[in-house]
């Protein structure tokens, strides 16, 4: 009698704070857990709907489900997210390339929200495992064109896009001139759809990944002209801008040409991601820090700060204007060479 009132207290107790018993009692799976959540995350008059659930429900797919599924989420500790996470970098990717530690991250967040939403719901009361984890993403350094290297660099794209070049080396280079002129990320590029462009408003629509969000941005008539040229030169019928023969991505094609090219015109090493830095770079000096920010998509400062790269002829005449402003240099030039 006495375990039995001890069994009528606790189930009473969780009563009145509005937690399920049954769900309680039974151990519920994290499997469960997601298809609750995901259910919702596709209705669109759900609070928890977000328009990128088909990412969440890849990565869960790909990654959580092999591992987590079945398992009861009270049951999972944190060593087995540890060992997890460790397991994913021997995994690889979709296009056959280790997985990135942004992707392993996402996938981490996926599962911290999937505890976090559980609680909120009051149908898991216990444990979160993923709480404290981390997983550490160690970007290369990135670097930036200076303008001389750039005006090079549009003159050899102008050559490799002629008109009597296949398709995809076509698209391949409005897809590179694409990434200068607009800063977007690769998959981003490769991924942009035609319905997701508004050529009245100059704007385009694009997923970012990262962020796991849309970002709608304005685009210049520069990079417009190119998206023209790619409805000009592209199948009729395909969904997205940049694309090879039949329709398909050009994402791995940009890479492999990019590789092939760059050396040819002094940039060894130079990633299709350094676009970005020099973007980010160009722009910032323009309308500063803060207002770039809406054209780069970064959300803290200190993300945007690692994109800027200020070259030595710019400080140059930081220091100059110092020296001018206290009436040391009366507006002669520095007459050592700059970059």
């Amino acid at each position: 009698m006495a375990e039995a009132k001890q069994v009528e207290l606790q189930i009473r107790t969780q009563l009145d704070r509005n937690i399920n018993p049954k769900a309680v009692r039974k151990g519920i799976t994290l499997g469960e857990i997601f298809q609750r959540y995901i259910t919702l995350a596709k209705d669109p008059t759900a609070d928890e709907h977000k328009k990128t659930w088909p990412k969440d429900e890849q990565r869960w797919r790909d990654y959580l489900a092999p591992a987590f599924a079945n398992r009861r989420a009270d049951a999972i500790s944190r060593a087995d997210v540890s060992t997890f996470l460790k397991a994913l970098e021997g995994k690889l990717s979709r296009v056959g390339k280790p997985l990135a530690p942004a992707t392993r991250r996402h996938v981490l967040h996926l599962m911290q929200r999937l505890y976090n939403w559980a609680y909120d719901e009051k149908i898991y009361r216990g444990f979160n495992p993923s709480k404290k984890v981390t997983v550490k993403v160690k970007n290369a350094i990135g670097r930036a064109l200076t303008p001389e290297q750039a005006k090079h660099l549009l003159a050899t794209l102008q050559g490799y896009g002629g008109d009597t070049k296949p398709l995809v080396e076509r698209m391949c280079a409005l897809g590179l001139l694409f990434a200068l002129l607009t800063g977007r990320r690769l998959g981003e590029i490769c991924s942009l759809r035609r319905d997701k462009v508004d050529m009245e408003f100059e704007e385009a629509e694009f997923f970012d990944e990262k962020n796991d969000c849309f970002l709608t941005v304005p685009l210049g008539r520069e990079a417009l002209d190119l998206i023209n040229q790619a409805n000009e030169i592209g199948l009729k019928d395909a969904e997205i801008v940049f694309h090879r023969e039949k329709g398909a991505s050009i994402y791995s094609a940009m890479q492999y040409r990019w590789r092939k090219l760059r050396d040819s015109v002094g940039l060894a090493g130079f990633r299709i991601h350094d676009f970005r830095h020099t973007f980010a770079t160009w722009v910032k000096r323009k309308v500063g820090l803060l207002a770039s920010m809406g054209l780069t998509g970064h959300t803290t400062v200190t993300n945007a700060k690692i994109y800027e790269h200020t070259e030595d002829d710019v400080l140059r005449r930081g220091i100059a204007a110092v020296a001018e402003r206290a009436g040391l240099r009366n507006g002669e030039k520095d007459d050592k060479p700059t970059s």
